[in-house]
């Protein structure tokens, strides 16, 4: 009887613990794929797999993340054989994608004098456009920027953040996305 007791008293304490704690936030959906964003993502999916890049979708932009560690040479700005194959895959995904505006984004981390890690950006953004271009990626569907150490994705303070803050982002949209058709007049 003592048993059912200190049962009965322990499930009334839970349902008045939990009635009584506010419900969890519910994470907002992400937004599904466009048909755009789905055409291109699984080649580039595959591809990210194989060479340890990041592939993030958020309908229709996708963003592809490249490493400088392995990619680059580490005291230049010159990508190494193993870094040319990859993204000569990613241009032969590209190149048809005449209905794309990509953007290569080179980002350094916030080690040196900002105006040199600003050039070095740079110079990695225009070492992967290069190989898209020669990829047969037309250089008008590419804008290229420089963000320098104004954007990190991981504490400057340590070894393993500033790696993952040099990196060169190639960020894909289509030219007239969905969620921005206007209705004629």
């Amino acid at each position: 009887m003592k048993l059912i007791s200190a049962l009965s008293l322990l499930g009334c304490l839970f349902v008045t613990g939990c009635a009584s704690k506010e419900p969890a936030p519910v994470a907002p959906p992400t937004p599904e794929a466009t048909p755009w964003a789905q055409l291109h993502m699984a080649e580039l999916t595959a591809i990210a797999l194989e060479e340890q890049y990041e592939i993030e979708n958020n309908g229709e932009e996708i963003r592809l993340i490249i490493p400088v560690n392995g990619n680059f040479h580490p005291k230049r700005t010159l990508l190494l054989p193993s870094g040319l194959v990859p993204l000569s895959r990613v241009a032969k995904v590209l190149r048809g994608a005449t209905d794309s505006n990509i953007e290569v984004t080179g980002h350094s981390d916030s080690q040196g004098d900002d105006s040199l890690n600003q050039q070095l950006s740079m110079e990695r953004a225009q070492a992967v456009a290069s190989v898209l271009q020669l990829g047969g990626v037309s250089r008008h569907n590419m804008q290229l920027r420089s963000e320098g150490e104004s954007a990190p994705r991981a504490d400057n303070g340590t070894a393993e953040g500033r790696e993952l803050n040099r990196r060169v982002v190639i960020n894909i949209t289509p030219r007239n996305p969905t969620s921005s058709i206007a209705l004629a007049p």
